[in-house]
């Protein structure tokens, strides 16, 4: 649990970085959105991340767990 913490940490920071960058350069000056348009934008890139970090981590379980394997077995007779 502790490396899930100290991951979540780096990312933050490692975004955090970035867009602090962005906005010393004025990365942000062009693009003509609102607030609201900034807000919806992360909100949409946290969403999709989360749902592929989810998704990963069921293809990880999945694994883990052999039900790759019991569904690889199923209808075919055991040699």
């Amino acid at each position: 649990m502790r490396w899930l913490l100290t991951f979540i940490g780096f990312n933050a920071l490692l975004l955090v970085a970035v867009l602090l960058a962005l906005w010393a350069f004025d990365g942000f000056a062009g693009e003509g959105l609102s607030a609201q348009g900034w807000f919806a934008m992360g909100l949409g890139i946290a969403f999709t991340s989360g749902i592929a970090v989810a998704l990963m981590a069921l293809v990880f379980y999945s694994a883990r767990k052999d039900y790759d394997e019991d569904a690889y077995r199923v209808g075919r007779p055991d040699r």
